[in-house]
């Protein structure tokens, strides 16, 4: 059973909810996102992130290696297989398979994480934003060709990190581009996978990414589906969300078969406090944990055919707002959406 937290619907009479958002629902009706899987999906593939390893300074993003080999003889023992990143996207799986994606490059990696996973034979993707190399917490170049040596993939993260939304057109490619260079030049590599520092994601920058890569990863939990190909998600895992039974959990979710969410850009430059999920197969039995910078979100809920059209009870703040939306029908189905509101 999945350990998600669902808040609690609130009493406005549905009529007058109805009534409140059908200009809404006629506005987002043929918004084109979509996150379907052309055959219904009942094998587990999913994608797991870390950033540092033994590091108790910065919690949110720290994995303690008491957590990380729990985590690894877990997903070993329960007969899950380890494929590369780029392998994942290649081609759908027969088995069920865990790939594992590391962000930022940073020396508790290479230290503390990358032998524990060399001891499993667990194979790793490791995503670089490519100004951070040298740096006092970070790998050089010569660790970095080492790594590729010990046969782990790198992808490209950008150059300097940034709020990519936050940038025109000319800056996300300047971004893109120099990041592709140096790696070029430094590792003799062309990465064709890219992250989106932050998980932060906008339209614009998605058309930009997919004229230079095959696929592009968030920072958002959801079950694996290349239906979104620019905006993939990813079970971001730390020291207070990496306990074995979110593992369990998260291992085994799958993805809708097809559920969309409108507004359907990342980006969202004027906050909005009502949304729309869309399920092909409806929405009975759809439950969603909407949350920002100030924690979970009260919200109001009414359904018009196939779709669950939700009021938020505030407007969301400036940062990240995360959707996540869960169904338990003949497997634990799970969906996720990340807005950046600048």
């Amino acid at each position: 059973m999945v350990r998600e937290q669902y808040d609690s619907e609130l009493s406005m009479p549905i009529s007058k909810l109805l009534i409140s958002f059908f200009i809404l629902f006629v506005q987002f009706a043929t918004l084109p996102l979509s996150y379907a899987t052309t055959t219904a999906d009942t094998i587990p593939n999913n994608i797991f992130m870390y950033h540092r390893f033994d590091d108790e300074r910065y919690p949110s993003t720290n994995t303690t290696l008491n957590q990380l080999q729990e985590h690894l003889e877990y997903l070993t023992e329960s007969g899950f297989k380890f494929i590369y990143l780029k392998d994942l996207i290649a081609s759908p799986q027969d088995s069920k398979t865990i790939s594992i994606t590391i962000d930022d490059a940073y020396q508790s990696f290479y230290q503390t994480g990358l032998p524990v996973f060399e001891k499993y034979n667990v194979p790793v993707t490791l995503f670089l934003n490519t100004s951070s190399v040298g740096g006092s917490e970070n790998l050089t170049w010569q660790e970095l060709r080492d790594l590729l040596n010990r046969g782990v993939d790198i992808q490209n993260h950008t150059h300097s990190h940034p709020h990519l939304p936050d940038l025109d057109e000319s800056g996300i490619r300047q971004e893109i581009e120099l990041s592709q260079k140096l790696m070029q030049e430094n590792l003799n590599i062309t990465p064709n996978l890219f992250a989106y520092p932050y998980g932060e994601a906008s339209a614009a920058a998605k058309n930009i990414v997919s004229e230079y890569f095959d696929a592009a990863f968030g920072q958002h939990s959801g079950a694996f589906s290349m239906n979104d190909p620019y905006f993939i998600a990813r079970f971001p895992l730390n020291e207070n969300y990496g306990d074995l039974n979110r593992i369990k959990d998260a291992s085994i979710v799958l993805p809708f078969e097809d559920i969309s969410i409108s507004p359907s850009d990342p980006l969202m430059t004027t906050p909005t406090d009502r949304f729309v999920v869309d399920s092909t197969n409806g929405v009975e039995g759809i439950n969603c944990y909407i949350s920002d910078f100030q924690g979970s979100i009260d919200k109001t809920i009414a359904t018009i055919e196939n779709k669950m059209l939700i009021q938020l009870e505030r407007s969301p703040v400036q940062g990240r707002l995360r959707f996540n939306c869960t169904q338990v029908k003949k497997g634990i189905y799970w969906y996720g959406f990340q807005y950046y509101l600048p």
